[in-house]
């Protein structure tokens, strides 16, 4: 569950988790120029701003699966680099756990930086784990090849 922070008065208060920050806004307490912050965001936005970024919205929507937050993404990043990942340690090949390691790194940077949220740290870590051991198992059948083909009368 997501924990927000907001400024009043000068004052942070919180964490507040989701339904709690959608009751104070609902009921005023929390305006559109009031500060709001949560883990992974890179700086304070207010209200407005996360409305317009997409990350808060005030209508009850029962098909969303509550009112008030917009429910988090997937990083595509994060797909990508799991795919990568799982392909690239199945076949070995190690043009496809390059790109497992880079899309993960980059997806977590992505999560991490993100003024909405956003998920898929899990798969982003999976697929650089898969993507390294994958090149590391390449880059060790071809030291044995090279070895081999050195040492070979």
């Amino acid at each position: 569950m997501v924990e927000w922070f907001y400024g009043e008065n000068g004052q942070q208060l919180g964490p507040i988790e989701d339904s709690g920050l959608h009751t104070l806004i609902a009921s005023g307490q929390i305006g559109a120029a009031t500060l709001l912050w949560r883990v992974g965001m890179p700086r304070w936005l207010t209200l407005d701003q996360l409305r317009a970024d997409g990350g808060i919205y005030l209508s009850t929507n029962p098909q969303s699966g509550g009112p008030g937050m917009m429910h988090p993404t997937t990083s595509w990043l994060a797909i990508t680099s799991l795919v990568c990942g799982i392909v690239g340690l199945v076949t070995c090949m190690v043009f496809v756990g390059i790109p497992a390691v880079i899309c993960g790194h980059m997806a977590l940077s992505q999560i991490a930086n993100s003024p909405t949220p956003l998920v898929g740290r899990g798969m982003a870590l999976a697929g650089v784990v898969c993507g390294y051991i994958g090149v590391l198992i390449m880059l060790s059948f071809l030291s044995m090849m090279i070895f081999a083909f050195l040492n070979s009368p």
